[in-house]
C-alpha cells in the first residue's frame, strides 16, 4: 500500500497539536518541590488538611531562631526570645536548623515555588537557646527556653535538639512546668552520626514525646538511636522544606521526625480545641502503628505516627498523660477504627489536580489521539485502496491514477476507460469472463466499430457497420432472439 503524503500532512500536524495538548497537561513547573516531599504523601498530609491545617495553635520552635523574612513563612511567626545571651526575639537565625524546623511544621507554600508545612495555619514562636544546632546548647539555656515557651503560651514545644547523659534537674523541672501549663513537648530521640548512642536529653525526660527515625516506606532508619524512651517514630531521611538564605534543603535526622510530629500535634490540637495535652499525647500514642514487636518497642516505640487516624479515630480520654502512668503506657495501642474508612470525597478539594489525575488525564488524552490517527490512517488506506480496485478493474496504470488524485478526480467506476477516450452513448461494458482481443485497449471499441463505441450489447448482437444508436439507450433486439 502506497499512501499518500500529501493525504498525510493534516494527520501529521494533528498529532503534534494533540502531543502539544498532552504536554500541556503535564504539571507546571511550580511542582517540584513539592513533589520532593515524600513525607507529605506517606502520612496523607493533603486529606489531613482537609479535617485541619494547625489554625489557633501556638508552636514553640526551641531551637537556633527561626527567619522570619523567609516567604514562605510570611505571616506565621510572633515574637518570641533568646535564652542563649544573644539579644532579640528570636525571629533571626544564624544557623538555618531552627528555620527548617519550622518550615516543616508550618511552611505555608507562600513563595512562587515553595513548600508545604504539616500544620500550615499554625503560628510560630521562635526561642533561640543557640547560635548553632551541633553544640553550644547549654542545660540552663534549655530550660529557660522550655519555661519561657510555657510562659508565651505554646500549646505544642518542639525541642528538636539532643544532648547525651542526664537530664540536669533544671531541664526536669522545666519540662515539668511546661506539662503542667498544658503543653505537649516533643523532642528528638537523637542521631547516631552526632555520636549518640542512647535517647537523649530532652526526650529521656519523663512525659516528653520521644521520636525516633525512619525512611521511606516505614523502616527503622539507621541513623536514628534507639531506647526504651521511644514513644513513637516518624519520617526522618531526606526531609526536604526551607532552607538557610531563604532557599531549600534536604535534612536528615530525629530534629526532622520530631518537627512532623509536633505538627500533627498541632493538627490535633486545632480539631480538637478543648482536648489537654494528656489527651493529645494519648490520641498520638494509642493512633501510633504497631510495628516491629507487639506493644511498645525500643526502635518504633508505639508505633509509625498516623495523623489521619489521630484526627479520626474514636480514643477514650484519659485523666493523666499516659507517658506518666505506666498502666495506660504499657499495652499495644489499639489502632484506628476509623482509620481505614476516611472518606475524603465528603471534604471540598482545596487545591488543584493531584499527580495521579494528571498522569490520567494526559494517558487518557494520548489514548484518544493513537485511536483518532488510527482512524485517519484506516480511511486513507480504505480510499487509496478503492481506487486501486477501480484502477485495476479498468487497466488504469498507476502513474494517471496519482495524476487524477492529485487533480482532484473522482476515482474511476469499473468499465470505463482512461480519461480522454469515455465510452459512446449506448456503450457496453466487457461481459463476464470477455477477454479483450490481442492490442486492444479499454475505450478504443470493439473491433470493427468506432473508438469510444463500447462493446456488443450482451448476447452477441452487434450493430452493423456504420450504425449509431438512436438516442435514449441501446437499441433492442428483435422478439425471439433473431439474429442478422
Amino acid at each position: 500500500m502506497r499512501l499518500n503524503v500529501g493525504t498525510l500532512r493534516p494527520v501529521a500536524a494533528a498529532l503534534v497539536a494533540g502531543l502539544m495538548v498532552l504536554g500541556a497537561a503535564q504539571p507546571a513547573a511550580a511542582a517540584p518541590r513539592r513533589t520532593e516531599q515524600w513525607y507529605l504523601d506517606e502520612l496523607r498530609i493533603d486529606q489531613a488538611h482537609k479535617l485541619a491545617t494547625g489554625r489557633g495553635v501556638l508552636v514553640a520552635v526551641v531551637d537556633t531562631g527561626v527567619d522570619a523574612s523567609h516567604p514562605d513563612l510570611a505571616g506565621r511567626l510572633v515574637p518570641g526570645g533568646r535564652t542563649d545571651g544573644r539579644s532579640g526575639d528570636g525571629r533571626t537565625d544564624p544557623d538555618g536548623h531552627g528555620t527548617h524546623m519550622a518550615g516543616i511544621i508550618a511552611a505555608t507554600d507562600t513563595a512562587r515555588d515553595g513548600v508545604t508545612g504539616i500544620a500550615p495555619a499554625a503560628k510560630i514562636l521562635p526561642v533561640g537557646i543557640s547560635g548553632k544546632q551541633r553544640g553550644g546548647v547549654t542545660a540552663a539555656a534549655s530550660a529557660a527556653g522550655i519555661r519561657l515557651a510555657a510562659d508565651r503560651g505554646a500549646k505544642v514545644i518542639n525541642l528538636s535538639y539532643a544532648t547525651m547523659g542526664v537530664a540536669s534537674a533544671d531541664e526536669e523541672q522545666a519540662v515539668r512546668y511546661a506539662l503542667a501549663r498544658d503543653a505537649v513537648v516533643v523532642a528528638g530521640a537523637g542521631n547516631t552520626a552526632l555520636g549518640h548512642d542512647q535517647v537523649g536529653i530532652p526526650a529521656n525526660i519523663p512525659g516528653v514525646i520521644a521520636v525516633t527515625g525512619t525512611t521511606r516506606g516505614g523502616a527503622f532508619w539507621s541513623g536514628s538511636v534507639q531506647g526504651p524512651q521511644a514513644v513513637v517514630s516518624a519520617p526522618a531521611d531526606s526531609i526536604y522544606n526551607i532552607g538557610p538564605d531563604h532557599g531549600y534543603g534536604w535534612g536528615d535526622g530525629t530534629s526532622d521526625a520530631t518537627a512532623i510530629v509536633s505538627g500533627i500535634a498541632a493538627l490535633i490540637r486545632s480539631k480538637y480545641p478543648d482536648l489537654d495535652a494528656p489527651n493529645v499525647i494519648n490520641r498520638i500514642v494509642r493512633t501510633a502503628r504497631d510495628v516491629g514487636p507487639p506493644g511498645r518497642d525500643p526502635q518504633y516505640g508505639f508505633g509509625r505516627v498516623d495523623p489521619i487516624a489521630a484526627l479520626t479515630a474514636n480514643v477514650p480520654k484519659v485523666s493523666a498523660n499516659p507517658l506518666l502512668d505506666q498502666k495506660a503506657a504499657s499495652p499495644a495501642p489499639p489502632q484506628a477504627g476509623k482509620d481505614d474508612d476516611f472518606d475524603v470525597t465528603q471534604y471540598g478539594d482545596r487545591g488543584g489536580p493531584t499527580d495521579q489525575q494528571v498522569m490520567v488525564i494526559g494517558i487518557g488524552i494520548a489514548v484518544v489521539l493513537v485511536i483518532l490517527l488510527a482512524l485517519v490512517i484506516f480511511l486513507v488506506w480504505n480510499r487509496r485502496r478503492y481506487r486501486r480496485e477501480a484502477a485495476r478493474a479498468a487497466d488504469v496504470p498507476d502513474e494517471v491514477l496519482d495524476r487524477m488524485a492529485a487533480d482532484g478526480q473522482p476515482p474511476v467506476p469499473v468499465g470505463y476507460g482512461p480519461p480522454g477516450a469515455p465510452p459512446g452513448p449506448g456503450g457496453y461494458g466487457p461481459p463476464p469472463g470477455h477477454v479483450p482481443p490481442p492490442g486492444h485497449a479499454p475505450g478504443q471499441g470493439y473491433p470493427g466499430h468506432a473508438s469510444g463505441q463500447g462493446y456488443p450489447p450482451p448476447g452477441g448482437y452487434a450493430p452493423p457497420s456504420g450504425y449509431a444508436p438512436p438516442p435514449g439507450g441501446p437499441p433492442t433486439p428483435p422478439p425471439g432472439g433473431n439474429r442478422p
